[in-house]
């Protein structure tokens, strides 16, 4: 794992970096802001592309065993569901995730999958569900203890592998089923009630038709900027297909709900 160490990083730059699911943390010292990046992945790329300065110390320098205590907290991923990274139980009615943090995204703090899975559970009992760009499996588990009558759920990328395998055992979840690749891969016939797209919104726009032919009831689509709202939802409606069911915003993220129109 890599530690990438920031020390100016706009807003603008920032909220880049997570819609391709980098999870970027805030280390204050006296009055000093340094925003640091844990990833498996070689990032330079990206952060070349974007025009940021960065550090960089390879793995056996980075302690992110125990560093990510400093950065990640648990917490409530709906009002429903908190998520925990060690075994614990609570006195009240909870639903619990255990996640394992050991790739740095996913956790479960980010407002996109906040969002994601707030306005995707309600309409999980019973259904046949497809979770696109799954991470950690986070969105996944969500579903499944929501009720959910099998999810399937894919990423495109390898290095997820074993958290994600990691993460459906410790929860005991036996009807979500992962695999590695990309939307094209979901065979031309397959259907599924309800479709979760956490990504980011330039990504959405090169499958959102494809999404639509998969959906059958209910699309979810979360990782849109507040700033980029009114621009997205123009375009996943223009089909005629689908009408906004429920829609959030939470800091400066934007998620929406869709719901096939019956003709």
């Amino acid at each position: 794992m890599n530690e990438y160490r920031i020390h100016n990083l706009p807003s603008e730059m920032k909220n880049a970096l997570e819609g391709f699911g980098v999870d970027v943390f805030e280390e204050h010292f006296d009055d000093t802001i340094t925003h640091l990046i844990y990833s498996y992945e070689d990032l330079n790329e990206i952060l070349d592309d974007l025009g940021i300065k960065y550090d960089v110390k390879d793995q056996a320098d980075t302690g992110w065993t125990e560093k990510w205590k400093e950065y990640i907290t648990e917490g409530y991923l709906t009002d429903k569901i908190y998520f925990i990274f060690d075994k614990k139980t609570f006195d009240d009615d909870r639903l619990t995730i255990l996640i394992n943090p050991s790739l740095a995204f996913g956790t479960g703090n980010h407002p996109t999958t906040k969002l994601a899975a707030t306005l995707a559970t309600p309409v999980a009992s019973c259904m046949n569900i497809l979770d696109v760009g799954t991470g950690s499996g986070i969105l996944s588990i969500a579903l499944s203890i929501s009720g959910a009558k099998t999810v399937i759920s894919f990423d495109n990328d390898p290095t997820v592998v074993g958290n994600l395998h990691e993460n459906i055992v410790n929860n005991n979840i036996n009807n979500v089923y992962p695999f590695i690749g990309t939307i094209d891969a979901v065979a031309e016939k397959c259907r599924f009630d309800v479709v979760v797209v956490n990504i980011i919104s330039s990504i959405i726009y090169t499958m959102y038709k494809r999404v639509e032919e998969l959906a059958t009831e209910y699309i979810v689509y979360s990782g849109i900027l507040k700033s980029e709202s009114e621009e997205f939802v123009k375009k996943v409606l223009e089909s005629g297909n689908y009408m906004i069911d429920e829609k959030m915003v939470m800091k400066e993220w934007f998620a929406i709900r869709l719901k096939k129109i019956v003709r």
